[in-house]
C-alpha cells in the first residue's frame, strides 16, 4: 500500500499495528469490525488516499497486531483507538467505524468525549444487537435487535466447539453478497481466522450484550450513518440510528451498490465516493 507501517504499544503491553498514509489535512481513522482487520479496508485506501489522509490498524488480536489475554471487551478497544490517536499525534479525526468498530465509537465517545471527533461515520451496526430486558420486544428490532439470549450464547458457543471452523464460515458468507467471487470469500475468511478463541468469543459476547441507544442524542459531531439494502443488518435499524442522531445523515447502499455486511470491500468505489462526499462537506 505505500502505507508508513508502525507498532504502537497500549497501556498493558499489546503491540497493535498501524498504517498511516500520511498527508495534510484531518485524517480518516477506519475501525474494522469483530474477527476481521486492517487489510479489508485497502482497497478503499487506495481510492482515498490521493486526496486524504488514511490511518487503519489492527485492533488486538485481530490482524497482524499482538496476542493478548486481556482486554475482550469493546472499553478496551476504545481505550486502545484513544492511544492510537495520541501515538499518531491526531488531534482531530473523522471516524469512521464498521460493525463492531461503530461499537468501539460509541464507546469512545462515552469515555473520552468528543474533543478529537471531526466527524463520525458508522457503518451497518445495530446500536442494541440482543433483546435485554428492558428493551420491548415489539420496538427492539427498530433498533436492530434480533438475538435473544439463547442465540447469543449458542453463537459464543459455537465458536469455542469442534464445528468452529464451521460457524464462523457460515457466519461470514452471511454477511457478503451472492455475487462475491470465491477468491475474495476465501480471503476474508483466511483473515476472519487470524482472530484466536477464546478470546474473540468472550469479545463477541460483550460486543452484542451492549446497547448503546443512550450515546445517540448526545452526539454532536456531524455524522453518517451507511446501511446496506442487502445487508444481515436490517437497513431499518440504520434508518433508526441516524434518526436518534441529532443532524445525521442516511445512506444506504443498494444491492447493486455491493450493499451488504463489507460494502467497502466488495464495492469499494461507490463506497468511497460516499465517504468523500460526506467527510469533504464537513466543515
Amino acid at each position: 500500500m505505500g502505507s508508513d507501517t508502525r507498532t504502537l504499544t497500549t497501556r498493558d503491553g499489546c503491540a497493535l499495528a498501524c498504517r498511516d498514509t500520511g498527508g495534510d489535512g484531518v485524517p480518516i481513522v477506519l475501525l474494522h469490525g469483530w474477527s476481521q482487520s486492517q487489510a479489508m479496508f485497502d482497497r478503499l485506501v487506495a481510492l482515498l488516499r490521493p486526496g486524504h489522509r488514511v490511518v487503519t490498524y489492527d485492533m488486538r488480536n485481530h490482524g497482524v497486531s499482538g496476542r493478548t489475554g486481556e482486554g475482550a471487551r469493546v472499553s478496551a478497544l476504545a481505550a486502545d483507538l484513544g492511544q492510537v490517536l495520541s501515538g499518531l499525534g491526531i488531534d482531530r479525526a473523522h471516524l469512521v467505524g464498521h460493525s463492531m468498530g461503530a461499537s468501539v465509537l460509541w464507546s469512545y465517545l462515552e469515555l473520552y468525549g468528543p474533543e478529537r471527533v471531526q466527524s463520525l461515520v458508522f457503518v451497518d451496526q445495530p446500536t442494541a444487537c440482543t433483546v435485554l430486558p428492558w428493551l420491548d420486544p415489539s420496538e427492539a428490532p427498530e433498533a436492530g435487535a434480533i438475538l435473544d439470549y439463547a442465540g447469543a450464547g449458542a453463537f459464543a458457543a459455537g465458536l469455542l466447539s469442534d464445528t468452529a471452523d464451521t460457524v464462523r464460515h457460515e457466519f461470514l458468507t452471511s454477511m457478503l453478497t451472492r455475487q462475491i467471487p470465491p477468491q475474495d470469500l476465501d480471503w476474508l475468511y483466511e483473515q476472519n481466522l487470524l482472530l484466536p478463541m477464546p478470546w474473540g468469543a468472550r469479545l463477541l459476547l460483550d460486543h452484542v450484550m451492549q446497547d448503546w441507544r443512550d450515546v445517540l442524542g448526545r452526539i454532536g459531531a456531524p455524522t453518517l450513518v451507511i446501511g446496506g439494502e442487502a445487508s444481515h443488518v436490517d437497513p431499518t435499524s440504520q434508518a433508526w440510528t441516524a434518526a436518534h442522531i441529532p443532524g445525521a445523515q442516511l445512506r444506504i447502499m443498494t444491492e447493486a451498490e455491493g450493499g451488504a455486511h463489507f460494502s467497502f470491500f466488495e464495492s469499494p468505489h461507490a463506497f468511497a465516493r460516499v465517504l468523500a462526499d460526506f467527510v469533504g462537506r464537513v466543515p
